[in-house]
């Protein structure tokens, strides 16, 4: 009998070693899953505010200082290969006055492939002077004619 109740203690402490292990799966996935949502909801609320800007714009895209208008834009390492997203940005620009550019590889490719990269930009609005802007690879350049 001593035996039977044995075996019985330990099936149950492995059954709450088991709950314990769901319990503690669960909030590891649940922990996963909202950073993925955080991110998402990061990317929704930029996506958000261009869409309002943009809403803003096109009700009155007569008025101020014009359009951005990219002159040169380079993405790439400080010492090694580089490429042209000039019409890249200019096309998703379009006739904004403000615009977030994420700086990353698809702008125009991978041109230092295991090198930190920079976009540096110099656009104009309408008529005006050029402005250059600059950030590193995984950054955000807000280039705005407001």
């Amino acid at each position: 009998m001593a035996s039977l109740q044995l075996c019985r203690s330990a099936d149950m402490s492995i059954a709450f070693s088991n709950k314990k292990l769901l319990g503690l799966t669960v909030v590891s996935v649940l922990m996963a899953a909202s950073s993925v949502a955080c991110a998402q909801s990061a990317e929704y609320r930029q996506g958000y505010d261009q869409g309002y800007r943009d809403a803003i714009e096109s009700q009155s895209h007569h008025e101020g200082p014009g359009r951005i208008i990219i002159e040169e834009a380079r993405y790439g390492a400080h010492d090694g290969g580089a490429c042209d997203a000039r019409d890249a940005i200019q096309r998703n620009v379009g006739w904004r006055r403000h615009f977030d550019v994420l700086v990353g590889n698809e702008l125009c490719g991978d041109p230092a492939h295991g090198q930190q990269k920079h976009l540096h930009v110099r656009y104009r609005c309408g008529d005006s002077q050029p402005v250059h802007a600059e950030a590193p690879e995984g950054a955000v350049i807000a280039l705005s004619c407001q």
